[in-house]
């Protein structure tokens, strides 16, 4: 009689003549160990947890159903590693609007409000003062023929679109002849501000313009004083600013001037233009504007909040604005916010669960120590939204912002869960068909792996374990 072992040394479990043991190829035991292991130490970086079926002591139990294998096939794609940071939405940082010249607040803009280009943003002495749109504000009376400036073109670009016919403007190195009076330009530094303007201006022409100030007794090109100035050859280079200037016997200053790449022209036809829209405005049609006259911000504004009453000097802070688009504010480690470009593509996940597409608009340039006192100083980073829409029913809230970290762009990628540990080290494939590819692995992020190696294409089926 032969006697049966007590137990089975390769699958160490106790003899039971009630349960038929099933075979289990060393293949198959080798490839549930490795994808157990690669699972519960590769998945960690990718943050998945992972319920690894052994037994006590490391043994596999006969009883335990074997995990089941499936495939995959190997793709090519962009992958992409990102972090979340809390951020809050809200409106951007107010900036301060202030008043200029003489004049008693009469309106404001409601708070809450949306005030777009060419309409009324306060009101002074009853009068409209409109918002237009640009980057230099008006610190001249805009007057006299030809005069040259970017503040000149802020006026006609805006009229433009708003509808008003401002003539064909002359094009960069055009020389054109600015005709102001003298008694204008010695005198205008004490003025207050007439009906329309409302403002005091040094100078016949803009400092940050083609324009210099030309004297009001002496010519200063080479004409002398009393007389008209030679007119220079029309070649003069663009961005040489004054050509020649001079006094004319009518006491008018004749200053010849090369238009620059941005500056607009006061022609007759803006001139018109600009009356036009004064009496749509029900303000006295002169033709001339001054610094109080408009205000000049980037674009439309939100009124965030008032900074005077009605029946308060005008010449002070009026208004807190910000943009009309909302924007997330983050504050990120100094360490890290290398990392973080302006432009980079992020995404906001709401409080109600909806990913949203953005951009970072701005990475702060000073680091601030949080208010706790402990911890890394902060950088503030801001992001805004490729599509405004989609946030346009939350005026505040915390939201979480994905930075991505890394990419790899163009790689062959399979799900974790293929991968083998070999033997002799390093990780291989197993193919649909049995055989075994050796891979050199990279960035592992949302479950999946890059991968490389000779006999991986795109397209090919490899073995998963589920």
């Amino acid at each position: 009689m032969t006697r049966r072992p007590k137990g089975d040394a390769a699958t160490g479990m106790d003899d039971n003549p009630t349960v038929t043991l099933k075979a289990v190829t060393a293949p198959r035991r080798r490839h549930v160990r490795i994808v157990a292991a690669v699972l519960a130490v590769g998945l960690a970086g990718a943050g998945a947890a992972v319920t690894v079926p052994w037994g006590k002591g490391g043994t596999h139990a006969a009883s335990e159903p074997e995990p089941e294998a499936g495939t995959a096939k190997v793709e090519r794609k962009n992958l992409s590693d990102s972090r979340s940071l809390d951020g809050t939405l809200g409106y951007a940082r107010p900036q301060t609007v202030k008043g200029y010249g003489d004049g008693i607040v009469t309106w404001l803009a409601p708070t809450g409000s949306t005030v777009t280009r060419g309409k009324e943003l306060y009101r002074v002495d009853d009068r409209k003062v409109p918002l237009l749109y640009g980057a230099v504000p008006l610190y001249r009376r805009l007057e006299g023929q030809n005069l040259v400036g970017r503040d000149v073109r802020v006026i006609a670009d805006n009229l433009r679109a708003l509808g008003y016919d401002v003539g064909v403007q002359p094009s960069p190195g055009q020389v054109v002849t600015m005709i102001t009076e003298a008694d204008d330009t010695a005198s205008r530094g004490d003025e207050k501000g007439s009906g329309s303007a409302g403002g005091a201006e040094k100078g016949a022409a803009s400092a940050g313009s083609s324009a210099t100030q030309p004297s009001p007794a002496v010519g200063t090109g080479k004409g002398a004083a009393g007389s008209a100035s030679p007119a220079p050859h029309a070649s003069a280079p663009a961005g040489s600013g004054t050509a020649g200037s001079g006094t004319a016997s009518s006491g008018r200053v004749v200053t010849r001037m090369t238009v620059r790449s941005g500056d607009g022209v006061l022609t007759p036809a803006l001139v018109n233009a600009i009356k036009r829209w004064q009496t749509h405005n029900g303000v006295p049609s002169t033709g001339v504007l001054g610094p109080g006259d408009v205000v000049v911000l980037s674009g439309p504004v939100r009124v965030d909040s008032a900074g005077a009453q009605m029946g308060d000097a005008v010449a002070a802070p009026l208004l807190k604005v910000t943009s009309t688009d909302k924007s997330v504010t983050v504050s990120v480690d100094a360490s890290d916010v290398g990392s973080i470009r302006r432009g980079d593509a992020v995404t906001v996940q709401l409080p109600n669960g909806t990913a949203v597409a953005a951009k970072v608009a701005g990475v702060g340039s000073d680091a601030e120590a949080p208010d706790s006192g402990n911890g890394q100083p902060k950088v503030t980073v801001t992001v805004t939204f490729t599509d405004p829409d989609k946030v346009r029913e939350l005026d505040s809230a915390p939201v979480q912002v994905a930075f991505v970290s890394e990419t790899r762009r163009g790689v062959l990628v399979v799900p974790v869960t293929a991968l083998l540990a070999l033997r002799e080290g390093g990780y291989g494939l197993r193919t649909a068909a049995g055989r075994i590819v050796a891979v050199k692995t990279g960035l592992i992020a949302k479950g999946l792996v890059e991968v490389s190696g000779a006999g991986i294409a795109e397209g090919t089926r490899v073995v998963t374990s589920s």
